[in-house]
């Protein structure tokens, strides 16, 4: 995928004389959709216990205002998913020996954006930064399995799972071409997540390409 991205970069970079001229994004609107990819990291916990994820998938959906050629502000939208693998030490006092694990875990996060880009041209490169919340199921049981009863729809059990809203902020470096009323961009967006406590805050490395349309 980086290899891809590095490719689809030159590409552009080589085309841009071709979109120089003055771009018709100014005082636009936007959406647009694509794929997201979450490096994967490793973590180290107090007490000893550590934690593996591979690379993540996942699905970003935007929103966004084009206040002139060089400014804009937005909302995102992530869906996404990783693997993970772990080793949990036993607690002060427990003989028991580190167990193995591994799972799932599901991010849900939801950004306030704002964009500034460095030409006013079809093709320009520019940053981004925003804040919002991320929403993290571990997918690990906290709790006996529940069930829930609707008249209209009949019974259904699920097993409550280890999970945790907490805020979020990022930033992040791309390139943008605007074509008629389409919208291509690549961006490497750097996530942190302020988990608290003991642990504090963390940063993950992304990919996103957006597809998307002006009007």
């Amino acid at each position: 995928m980086i290899a891809r991205s590095l490719v689809l970069i030159a590409a552009l970079a080589a085309a841009a004389p071709a979109f120089a001229q003055p771009s018709s994004r100014a005082g636009t609107w936007e959406m647009y959709i694509g794929p997201e990819f979450t490096d994967g990291k490793n973590y180290s916990f107090e007490g000893g216990t550590t934690a593996k994820t591979d690379t993540g998938v996942g699905l970003n959906i935007g929103f966004a205002k084009n206040f002139d050629r060089r400014w804009a502000a937005g909302i995102d939208i992530v869906w996404a998913e990783q693997d993970y693998r772990a080793t949990v030490q036993p607690g002060p006092g427990n003989a028991n020996p580190a167990r193995q694990v591994s799972g799932q875990i599901d991010w849900r996060t939801i950004r306030f954006f704002g964009t500034f880009h460095f030409l006013e041209g079809n093709f320009t490169p520019f940053v981004t930064a925003g804040l919002g919340w991320t929403y993290i199921d571990t997918n690990i049981p906290s709790g006996p399995p529940e069930t829930w009863c609707w008249y209209w729809y009949g019974c259904s059990t699920f097993v409550p799972t280890e999970t945790s809203t907490e805020f979020s902020y990022n930033a992040g470096l791309g390139l943008r071409l605007d074509a008629g009323k389409g919208v291509f961009r690549f961006l490497v967006n750097s996530q942190w997540v302020d988990y608290g406590g003991s642990y504090g805050g963390d940063s993950v490395i992304q990919y996103r390409l957006d597809i998307g349309t002006k009007f």
